[in-house]
Formats: C-alpha cells, sequence, structure tokens
C-alpha cells in the first residue's frame, strides 16, 4: 500500500498542476490496479494462511479458523467433503464464457454512459450556470421511467431481453449522433439537453429491466451474488477511465467529439450481445455447456407463459410483491438511500465549479473526470472484496456499506481542496460500490425468474422516484450552496443507516 500512497500523491499533485489527462489517467489506472492486487492477494494470503495451519481441531483458534474457511473458500460441486478451491473472485467470468460477452457488452454500453453524464452535466451546468438545471436535466430522464418502466418489464418478461437491449443501443447510438450534430453546428441549446434525456429516459424505461435480470439467466443462482459483484466491478473499472477521458476530450476538442464516441462505444455493445443466448428459447432443462452456460435451479429458467395482458402482468407483480416482505424491504431500501446517495455525483460539475476550480471550464471538466475516476478506485476495492465474499451476513454488509459512505460524503462537503476531495472520493466510492452491488444481489436471489423482469423494472421505477430527491436536492444546493446541502443529506444517510441496524430484518439478512 505505500505504492498506492505514493501514486496518490503524485496523481493529485499532477492534477493540480494541470498536468496532461492522458498522463493522470495512466496513474489513475495504474493506482486501481495496485489496489485491486493488493485485495485479491490480501484475500489469497489469507486462504494459504488457513491452509498452513494444524489439521487437528483442539486448538484455541479452531474457531477462528473455521471462520476463515467457511468466508474464503468455496467448496466445489462435488457437495460436503469434496475439495475446496481458492478464493472465487472471478468465478463467473472464468466459467461462463456468455457472461463474458454480456460484460464485453457493458464496457461500451457503461463506458458511453459514462461519458455522457460528464458531458450532459458540464453542459448543462455550462449553458445555464445553474445548481437546478443540472437537477433538471436529471428529472427529464427519469420522467418517462414513473410511467414506462412497469411496462418495460413486462416486456422483459415476455420477449427476448437480449434483443431489447440491442434496439435500445441502437437507438441510444442515433441520439448521440443528433447530439453531436447539433454541437458542431453551434445549434446545441439547453433544451436539446432535455429533450435527449427524455428520449433516452424512454429508451432506459425497457433496456434497464430487460440487462438487469439477464444475468441470472446467464449464470445460474449459485454465481449470482459473484456475476453481480464482477458486473458492479467491471462497471468501476469504466469509472476509472471513461469519466476523465470525457472531461479530457471536452477541454480539449469539445463536447461533440466525445458524442461521436459515445454513438461507436452503444454500437460496439450491440455487437457483443449477439453471442449470448436469447432468454426466452431455453427450457428448463440446464444447457449444453458448449452454450457457454452454466446449469441452472430448475425454476430459473422456463418458458414464458401464455401470452398476457400488460395490465394484468403488472397488478399480478404486485400481487407477487405484497407475499414477499423482504423484497418489500430491499426496494424500500433502494429508493430511500438512493434518492439521498445518488445527488452527489449529478451535483459535481456545480461543486467543482464553485468550490475547487474557481470557474474556469476548462479545469472544471479536468477536475471533474479526475475525480469520478477517483471515486472508481475506491469502488474496485469493494466490489472486489464483495465478490470475494461468501453469501452470507449480507445485510449487515449493506448497512457497513451505507455508513462508510454517509461518513464519507460529510468530509466530502466539508473538503475545500482538491486533493483532500480526492482522497475523500475514494471512500465514497468504496461505499456506494458496496451498497449497489448488495442490494442488487439481495433482490435478485429473493425473486423468481417468472418475475423477474418485472420486479427489475420496479428497480427503474424508483430510479426515476430518486430523480425527483436529486431535484429537490439540487433547489437547496441552488439557494444554500453544495457544500450545505451535501452535508445535510450525509447526516440524513447516517440515521438512515442507524435505523436499519436497529431493525433485525434488515440487520439478519443472509
Amino acid at each position: 500500500m505505500p505504492v498506492a500512497a505514493a501514486l496518490y500523491v503524485v496523481i493529485a499533485a499532477l492534477i493540480v498542476a494541470g498536468a496532461p489527462a492522458a498522463s493522470v489517467s495512466l496513474l489513475v489506472a495504474g493506482l486501481a490496479l495496485v489496489v485491486a492486487l493488493a485485495v485479491v492477494t490480501g484475500v489469497r494470503e489469507v486462504w494459504s494462511a488457513v491452509d498452513a495451519l494444524p489439521a487437528f481441531e483442539e486448538r484455541w483458534d479452531a474457531a477462528p479458523r473455521a471462520w476463515l474457511r467457511r468466508n474464503f473458500t468455496a467448496t466445489a460441486s462435488g457437495g460436503p467433503g469434496a475439495p475446496t478451491r481458492r478464493v472465487r473472485t472471478f468465478d463467473a467470468l472464468i466459467e461462463v464464457p456468455a457472461f463474458r460477452w454480456y460484460m464485453f457488452s457493458q464496457i461500451g454500453n457503461q463506458s458511453a454512459q459514462l461519458m455522457q453524464m460528464v458531458t450532459r452535466g458540464f453542459l448543462a451546468y455550462h449553458l445555464t450556470g445553474s445548481f437546478a438545471a443540472l437537477g433538471a436535466v436529471e428529472l427529464a430522464a427519469s420522467i418517462p421511467r414513473l410511467f414506462l418502466a412497469m411496462y418495460g418489464g413486462v416486456v422483459a418478461d415476455r420477449s427476448s431481453r437480449r434483443i431489447i437491449v440491442q434496439v435500445g443501443q441502437v437507438c441510444n447510438a442515433i441520439l448521440a449522433v443528433i447530439l453531436a450534430g447539433f454541437y458542431f453546428a453551434g445549434q446545441l441549446r439547453f433544451e436539446h439537453l432535455v429533450i435527449g434525456a427524455l428520449l433516452q429516459g424512454v429508451m432506459n424505461s425497457f433496456v434497464m429491466p430487460a440487462r438487469q435480470s439477464m444475468i441470472p439467466g446467464i449464470v445460474g443462482r449459485d454465481r449470482l451474488m459473484n456475476a453481480y459483484a464482477l458486473n458492479q466491478f467491471g462497471m468501476n473499472m469504466l469509472r476509472l477511465g471513461a469519466p476523465a477521458l470525457a472531461g479530457a476530450m471536452i477541454a480539449a476538442v469539445g463536447a461533440g467529439w466525445v458524442y461521436a464516441l459515445m454513438a461507436f462505444l452503444f454500437l460496439f455493445g450491440l455487437v457483443a450481445l449477439f453471442r449470448v443466448p436469447k432468454m426466452d428459447a431455453m427450457s428448463r432443462e440446464a444447457p449444453a455447456a458448449s452454450d457457454g452456460l452454466a446449469p441452472l435451479a430448475e425454476d430459473t429458467l422456463r418458458r414464458r407463459g401464455p401470452d398476457r395482458g400488460g395490465l394484468r402482468a403488472m397488478r399480478e407483480a404486485f400481487v407477487y410483491m405484497r407475499g414477499q416482505p423482504v423484497l418489500q424491504i430491499l426496494l424500500f431500501i433502494h429508493v430511500v438511500v438512493g434518492i439521498l446517495a445518488l445527488p452527489y455525483q449529478r451535483l459535481l460539475p456545480g461543486f467543482v465549479d464553485t468550490v475547487l476550480s474557481g470557474g474556469d471550464p476548462a479545469a472544471t471538466a479536468r477536475l471533474m473526470g479526475a475525480l469520478l475516476s477517483f471515486t472508481a478506485v475506491g469502488a474496485l476495492t469493494g466490489s472486489l472484496l464483495i465478490a470475494s465474499l461468501p453469501s452470507r451476513g449480507r445485510g449487515k454488509l449493506l448497512i457497513a456499506s451505507l455508513a462508510i459512505f454517509s461518513v464519507g460524503l460529510l468530509a466530502f462537503a466539508a473538503s475545500g481542496a482538491f486533493w483532500i476531495s480526492a482522497f475523500i472520493v475514494m471512500v465514497l466510492g468504496l461505499g456506494q460500490a458496496g451498497r449497489q452491488s448488495l442490494v442488487q444481489i439481495l433482490i435478485q436471489s429473493n425473486v423468481s425468474d417468472e418475475y423477474r423482469g418485472r420486479v427489475s423494472s420496479i428497480l427503474v421505477l424508483e430510479d426515476g422516484i430518486e430523480s425527483i430527491g436529486i431535484f429537490m436536492i439540487a433547489l437547496v444546493a441552488q439557494a444554500f450552496g453544495p457544500q450545505l446541502a451535501l452535508a445535510g443529506v450525509a447526516v440524513t444517510l447516517a440515521f438512515v443507516a442507524g435505523a436499519m441496524w436497529l431493525t433485525p430484518t434488515i440487520r439478519e439478512l443472509p
């Protein structure tokens, strides 16, 4: 870790000095690799130390040794007494070829989405100078989800999820080309950003439920926690480079070329998905190994039932939810915490402009991309830890992740120097990655495949509700300043984490 600390100091100094973005991005990627290697090596060293202990159990350290074996080894498929294998950090990625192609598609899609988050936020604030405008753009992207997300879930349960995602990729690419054309023509206005956000919200209402519900059908229930954590890990790897690249491109060549690159990345994601089988074409029987899919539990994949009306299918999903108290609690946590935890990244353009960069647009773009990359360093660590841990005690891990995030957000609100903020956002990334991964894992572990698309659409619907919270907090930031607004959010999140700890149903989630 001394190497990581030295790299951090060098990176912060270079950014403050205005060093070229390419050099900074390479160093940030190096820092991420050092942290990732440290995490994986540490877990493997623990496993090796446990394996080296004497075999007999009549020792004072029998209980600690048993706990370490349970938590840092995975039993092979042969059942009790079968040999153990090493840490399962990359299990789903190595053993399921279709999941690798799914991840390639995610690389294209999420790289474009991350670049869009930086570019759209920068342009909205640059064109208006208003925190309220930042919140309004996010609200525009979320309004369609409030009305269409549940129907998108019905479509995901009745159609090929792969094709739904691919159609969305094409539409996103076309939209990026149109916005690039407006920018190059010198005609881009704030209204165009709002309309683009609305159209993308419509597409995401169908794409997001389908994409989220694809993973269980690809990897099976046994690898579900590992696959979702690896998916989150991959997205955090992209956060290292994509935001920094977007910020550097905005400062160097303009936002139009960022939109052009986004269009290419969306199309790359579309092509990669052709190697993932259509989920609706599978029967209950486990697919052949040549298909690249893991064996599934009997209820994981089944043929779609008779065609039902959309409204009836939605009603069935809500009836199903009423009989699933654990899912109700998890969805409630998702929306409440999301309302409070999401705004800090969405308000980052204004925060950097008013607190860190002194109002220089080029410096704002560069520092904003760098902060998002530093966030990814912490998020990588969190994702690797979740991927390496066994499927137990996840309720406590969820609460711990939220507590870490709330403390980090309070410190971030109080910071006024870039190098301090860069360190703090790594803590924020750690807490955010843990929270997002664990909520997804717990929800997907507790829903049957028949309702998976519709329950995933409820997550998308709640994302729309969360953006209303982003807009309200943006108004507070406009009136009282971003630091005070974020400090209030951090204190509220700390109280939420305390309430979750005092609730046994949440604390004792397996």
